[in-house]
């Protein structure tokens, strides 16, 4: 199919599907005990990309699969060009040994999400390739990214993996609430830059990410030079923060809009830091709270996620006052608070959130404590400061909402409800 063909037949990115659209398959699903998922949809749809063109879903699954440690493969160049089969790897290499931490080494559907991969005619040449992965504690960063090919090499999709579960990573993306720009950031640049450089012209380019991956998608893709820029087809964040400051003009550009794809969970809080855009489709999840940043929970309809139309009520309240909460502090409170908060934890010398529960949590947290208390006078302030900054903005927000609640019930009439 020629290009401006697959660009004609493409699935519409954000879309609702209605009922009379849906594949039998899923009216099936309805049926059964559990809503389908990306790993349903592996198994549903194995037709080539001709038949079904790249969609948001293919997208969570490769942003998903970018979170193993490719470079645990001992028989194959993973650093060099897209051409080592996932086939080889996952048969030849420890699953255990190969899981990054935070969500996945804790989700038990990542066994079922792989077996229903490999099995899928529709990505059975996936390959991987220009692996990645940096983490620099003193530089606060936690930087990983990967390119898989498909579609008999006519396809790329760079992607960005989201935070592992090392405090380093953690504390990079609290950075973003007071740096303009953060490490990782700025190797997501280069890479994709070096990657684009490398790959065939005739390649079609997909880019994305989950959590902080997909953060890192958009910020590279708003500033690549603008030839580097033409050659991306889709930018997808799956669930990542917006930014303090625009890394770029380019992503309020009509062009860059209409490339960038971005999904929220209903009761989204981590895709929602920062973000001022109404731009973002909510996905609807079989988890609860902030459970559904794990994207196994997220539901599909057919050959796209299962939309509704915004955020749940909570998810909406949390949103609202997180940005106050923002906007009431200054950038340099924001940053002793968190520094503050990051020293105390790395002081029991757990490098992960994973050895800091298995070194004993009691006296971990016990020992934060304690050495909370040791702090000056002046950092202490700032960190009550700050902590009470919460609560009144907290409680605004909730009274607001609560009035204007109110306000509509009276307005209504009698019961309620619209006359």
């Amino acid at each position: 199919m020629a290009e401006s063909e697959r660009r004609e037949h493409a699935a519409p990115i954000g879309r609702k599907t209605s009922a009379d659209a849906r594949h039998p398959s899923f009216s099936a699903a309805m049926n059964s005990s559990s809503l389908p998922t990306m790993t349903d949809y592996l198994r549903r749809h194995p037709e080539g990309f001709d038949e079904t063109p790249f969609s948001p879903v293919d997208s969570l699954v490769l942003s998903a699969l970018s979170y193993l440690d490719f470079d645990r493969y001992r028989y194959g160049d993973v650093y060099a060009g897209p051409h080592v089969p996932l086939v080889d790897i996952v048969r030849f290499t420890d699953l255990d040994s190969m899981l990054s931490g935070g969500w996945i080494r804790a989700s038990r559907d990542l066994p079922v999400f792989l077996d229903a991969l490999l099995r899928c005619h529709r990505f059975a040449d996936l390959a991987i390739g220009y692996f990645v992965n940096e983490n620099a504690a003193a530089l606060e960063k936690q930087f990983c990214a990967c390119t898989f090919s498909f579609d008999a090499g006519r396809s790329s999709y760079i992607a960005f993996r989201g935070t592992d579960g090392t405090f380093a990573g953690w504390k990079e993306d609290f950075n973003l609430s007071y740096r303009k720009i953060i490490p990782s950031q700025r190797s997501a640049e280069r890479y994709l830059s070096g990657v684009l450089s490398a790959l065939p012209s005739a390649c079609r380019v997909f880019v994305g990410g989950h959590s902080k991956g997909g953060n890192l998608a958009e910020f590279a893709a708003a500033t690549v030079d603008e030839s580097n820029f033409a050659r991306i087809e889709r930018i997808f964040n799956h669930d990542g923060p917006s930014y303090l400051n625009a890394p770029s003009p380019r992503i309020y550009e009509a062009s860059f809009k209409e490339k960038l794809h971005k999904t929220v969970p209903e009761s989204s809080i981590f895709g929602m830091i920062l973000e001022h855009r109404d731009d973002y489709s909510v996905v609807q999840s079989d988890a609860a709270g902030i459970f559904q940043h794990n994207p196994f929970t997220w539901l599909v309809d057919d050959v796209d996620f299962l939309y509704q139309d915004g955020l749940n009520a909570g998810a909406a309240l949390f949103d609202e006052t997180l940005d106050r909460w923002l906007k009431s502090c200054t950038p340099e409170q924001r940053e002793t608070f968190i520094d503050t908060f990051y020293e105390l934890v790395v002081s029991t010398d757990a490098t992960t959130w994973q050895e800091f529960q298995e070194g004993g949590l009691i006296g971990n947290v016990a020992g934060v404590l304690r050495d909370g208390r040791n702090l000056d006078a002046e950092t202490k302030e700032i960190i009550a400061h700050t902590m009470r900054n919460l609560r009144t903005v907290a409680n605004e927000t909730v009274r607001e909402r609560l009035r204007n609640f109110v306000a509509r019930m009276r307005s209504s009439g009698p019961g309620g409800f619209a006359r």
